[in-house]
């Protein structure tokens, strides 16, 4: 039986995101037969790289959400180290967190975007698209950060309040419906419909996380033909960037055609969560996605 290393917590904004992650992640390990450790990621990473060695696990199943963890700095480590590990690789998980890289690859691989601005928010004086537009952080996950603005009056007090640094991401407003699908190996797996309440414009951190804010329908319920089309259109996102193992695709559906918001090497992962969910709408427990990706995990 592998020994199997949890890599969770850390310091980050996503902190209980990566602890609710591993957590479930920890279950299913059990129920595996596995024996799994914890490793609640340090600020320092020279402890972690003393952990890992102290440890000398088989395996790393990456249950960290956000900068450190999805960014390809914890996927260089485990490399150096020569221990497999889930989800992408360094390149992948550098360019998916990197939201305007990912985009200039997504254009070169003539994949439907929003239209997408880079700005010095400090030296931009005024907003560079017409409202309603979309102010994203360009290296955060889980929709930290992640604002609708409508008026001049909030792009004012947008610049006095924003607190991710000045360069950042101004992204054409699409209103349409959200559609998800989840990518396993290389394998569109299927898709889900996320509708926010109505308080919500757009699917924030509060909308993703507290139950009851956002109503879910998977598989989404649309025609099968552009299922196919967003199940196409995901990977090719994918493959775009180089991913490998689970991966989670985000894309608006204006009737025709599917526009990637972003994609997520580490999607949130509880057995509720919207990739496991599409998994197991495709006949695949938490359990068993959990079992494939310790068989699959690997190093760049």
């Amino acid at each position: 039986m592998k020994k199997v290393v949890v890599l969770l917590g850390g310091p980050g904004k996503e902190r209980e995101v990566s602890l609710n992650s591993g957590k479930a992640t920890l279950s299913a390990l059990e129920e595996l037969g596995f024996k799994p450790i914890t490793i609640d990621l340090p600020s320092n990473l020279d402890e972690l790289i003393a952990q890992l060695k102290t440890h000398k696990p088989d395996v790393v199943f990456n249950c960290l959400h956000g900068p450190v963890g999805e960014d390809g700095t914890v996927q260089q480590i485990l490399n150096d180290l020569n221990i497999p590990y889930t989800h992408s690789g360094v390149k992948a998980s550098e360019l998916a967190m990197d939201k305007w890289d990912s985009y200039q690859l997504f254009k070169q691989h003539n994949i439907p975007t929003p239209e997408t601005h880079r700005i010095n928010l400090a030296a931009q004086t005024t907003c560079p698209l017409d409202f309603p537009c979309i102010i994203k952080p360009i290296n955060e996950g889980s929709s930290v950060g992640i604002q609708l603005l409508t008026s001049n009056e909030d792009w004012d007090n947008l610049k006095k309040n924003w607190t991710y640094g000045n360069d950042c991401i101004v992204q054409e407003y699409l209103k349409a419906r959200e559609i998800h699908v989840a990518v396993l190996d290389g394998v569109s797996l299927g898709t889900i419909e996320i509708r926010p309440n109505e308080k919500f414009s757009i699917f924030s951190y509060q909308a993703k996380y507290v139950p009851g804010e956002a109503c879910f329908t998977c598989p989404a319920p649309i025609e099968k033909e552009f299922e196919q089309l967003a199940k196409d259109t995901a990977l090719k996102a994918y493959q775009a960037l180089g991913c490998r193992g689970l991966s989670r695709v985000d894309m608006m559906f204006d009737g025709q055609k599917f526009s990637v918001l972003e994609l997520n090497t580490q999607p949130g992962f509880t057995a509720t969560s919207l990739a496991p969910q599409i998994a197991k709408n495709q006949g695949i427990s938490f359990t068993q996605l959990v079992g494939k990706m310790v068989e699959s995990a690997r190093c760049d």
